[in-house]
């Protein structure tokens, strides 16, 4: 995997929110792209955090790693920019789109719509139920083929890639000059496979079983929550509430996912990352195998299970 020289690459003069990390707009070859540079630890809270995050190592190969599944993802590159290691991510909106985030979306709904747990307005609202009878209820939703498809896809492939970082504001459609919408790739991946975490703590991990276990299953949460009597919404742990639910829907995204994943060319992809680039650490080899024992641990006690289950539910 090449690490890009990006040092020499104009600022564009566009500008991108988020609140994970400096983001500039530059040109690329003259196309503008967004580098992502990796967040500060010093306001985050936890003990034997790096300096920085290491997301634009996971927003890469959260990437690619859709990529490899067939889910349209943003095109994203590796690369050093002032003294750091970026991840560079192609405007997917240039030239002549714009992006409509879910929230934006749910937020034109009525509030005298029925179905929800919370105001159907509510562009904020990451009850489950809400999200699906948007999706549902919302008439541009419903003219954009394969919404409810993608959603499920990023339920499944976000769990497979600790991903906690979905949410209603980074996943939505991309409308054109001719008024006409289609889905927006897969983006924003940067808190997938342990963005945080460094060196020492992932050799410490992986020493002990229920350590492991508790990175591939326990500590998976989702954004998405459950009704609840205090009004504040359950948690989502993806993998029990794939093993306990029986939807149609989720079930397809499973099987699509289960039929598309090839865990070997996962692993070339991680073995790809270099240890350093530019004298700046990238990924280290405790990093790497907690990265393929984890991805795998999902697999074989995760995913392979639940695809038994919906076989044999299936007949």
């Amino acid at each position: 995997m090449k690490i890009v020289d990006l040092r020499d690459c104009p600022a564009s003069g566009l500008f991108y929110g988020g609140r994970a990390g400096q983001k500039e707009g530059i040109l690329v070859d003259g196309v503008p792209w967004i580098a992502k540079y990796p967040r500060t630890t010093r306001d985050l809270q936890g003990k034997n955090l790096p300096p920085y995050t290491s997301s634009p190592v996971s927003e890469h190969l959260g990437a690619r790693i859709y990529a490899s599944l067939g889910i349209p993802v943003h095109e994203t590159m590796l690369g050093y920019r002032n003294g750091k290691i970026v991840c560079a991510c192609k405007d997917f909106t240039f030239p002549g789109k714009r992006l409509f985030e879910f929230k934006d979306i749910k937020n034109a709904l009525s509030d005298d719509d029925g179905g929800f747990d919370s105001a159907p307005s509510d562009g904020e609202s990451v009850f489950l139920g809400d999200v699906l009878a948007t999706i549902e209820t919302s008439d541009l939703l419903r003219s954009v083929p394969g919404v409810l498809e993608r959603f499920w896809d990023m339920f499944v492939v976000d769990a497979f890639i600790k991903n906690p970082g979905r949410s209603n504001g980074n996943w939505g459609v991309l409308m054109d000059a001719s008024f006409s919408y289609e889905l927006a790739p897969v983006y924003d991946l940067g808190s997938s496979l342990f963005g945080k975490r460094g060196d020492s703590l992932a050799r410490r991990r992986m020493l002990d079983e229920s350590d492991i276990d508790q990175d591939a299953f326990g500590t998976n949460v989702s954004c998405y929550r459950l009704p609840s009597g205090d009004g504040r919404g359950a948690s989502i742990h993806p993998f029990s509430y794939m093993a306990q639910t029986v939807n149609p829907d989720l079930d397809a995204a499973i099987k699509r996912f289960m039929g598309s994943v090839d865990m070997d060319r996962i692993d070339a992809l991680i073995d790809s990352v270099p240890a350093e680039a530019y004298g700046r650490p990238i990924m280290s080899e405790a990093v790497r195998a907690s990265h393929k024992l984890l991805l795998r641990r999902r697999i074989d006690e995760g995913f392979v299970p639940l695809l038994a289950r919906i076989v044999e539910r299936e007949g």
